[in-house]
């Protein structure tokens, strides 16, 4: 062979060897709606996990989330169909009604989704079971620990003889709560609930005015129509001096609990995030089993301070998150 096509064949092989590297990686889009604000974290948090495991934002993901969704059903119905219309590759879903309009809208097709967290996804129709969910929906599960949350609260405050635990009626999930063991958990502890069903944020906070000493107050999650009344609540409740406890929220923002039992955020996210990254290795969501969130014991000592509860070191010791 001459020199000149040697030349000439190396010269092609080095313009078109280049173009034959490694394919593009694929880019996954992933359709994320969020039931409440202060569940965002979670989605802060799944974001990290899925960056750790290989998914980097504008690499080889793309989140698709609106922050201004709206807080009733047909909104989120909106916004999956929307997402379904963007043709995304798999639902994220924070909430048990945004979970619900994720499968509504992937129905009739293969698109996945995975959840967390949802509080009993069997009772609420997501999951055919916990071992085999059927169809193309997982996650991650709540078993609500509302009654062990409120044992830690009189644990902490042993002084209480009356609970207000506010609560809005027309308000499914939490009433769902408030049945499942709750009145019995009240009833079995030895303390009075005073009258708690209130039907607007205004009444939640207006009760507070009324009510009588060694009173705590103890906020379920989630509240959903009296959301939007918490800070103002907090502050009310630090006016008359009426500790507030809670159960799946977060110390250090509204409503200031002086503790909090509850799932780990940022475990949840993770747990989460690794059953996205399965589903969009292969697996099939029927196929794999719902996961349980685990429950810990959060303390603020500053909101314990404010409100003059003092807290036992034997107590501190046993908590998971302590804010000094």
């Amino acid at each position: 062979m001459s020199i000149k096509k040697l030349f000439i064949l190396f010269f092609i092989a080095g313009w078109v060897l280049p173009s034959c590297g490694a394919p593009k990686p694929q880019t996954y889009t992933v359709g994320v709606i969020i039931e409440l604000d202060w569940l965002s974290p979670v989605f802060d948090h799944f974001k990290v996990s899925m960056t750790e495991l290989g998914y980097v934002e504008g690499e080889n993901i793309v989140y698709l989330y609106n922050p201004e969704v709206g807080t009733d059903q047909a909104a989120f119905d909106a916004e999956a169909q929307r997402l379904m219309n963007q043709s995304v590759d798999i639902f994220f879903t924070i909430g048990t009604m945004t979970t619900k309009a994720a499968m509504k809208a992937v129905e009739g097709t293969d698109v996945p989704v995975v959840f967390t967290p949802v509080i009993n996804p069997l009772e609420e129709g997501i999951v055919a079971s916990i071992s085999n969910p059927g169809g193309n929906v997982t996650g991650v599960q709540i078993v609500d620990r509302s009654p062990k949350g409120l044992e830690w609260a009189l644990k902490i405050a042993p002084e209480t003889k009356h609970v207000y635990m506010p609560y809005n009626p027309d308000d499914s999930i939490t009433m769902m709560i408030v049945n499942d063991g709750m009145l019995d958990t009240i009833a079995q502890l030895g303390v009075e609930l005073l009258p708690s069903e209130v039907h607007s944020a205004d009444e939640m906070v207006a009760r507070v005015d009324t009510l009588p000493e060694n009173t705590i107050i103890y906020t379920l999650s989630p509240l959903s129509s009296l959301e939007g009344g918490l800070e103002l609540f907090s502050q009310r409740a630090k006016e008359f001096n009426v500790p507030i406890f809670s159960t799946n929220r977060e110390i250090g923002v509204s409503p200031f609990p002086v503790a909090n039992y509850t799932v780990s955020i940022a475990g949840e996210a993770k747990q989460g995030a690794n059953m996205v990254d399965r589903v969009l290795k292969g697996q099939k969501p029927a196929d794999m089993p719902v996961e349980t969130a685990e429950y810990f014991l959060d303390i603020d000592l500053k909101s314990a301070a404010a409100y003059g509860v003092t807290i036992s070191d034997e107590i501190i010791k046993q908590a998971n998150v302590i804010v000094r």
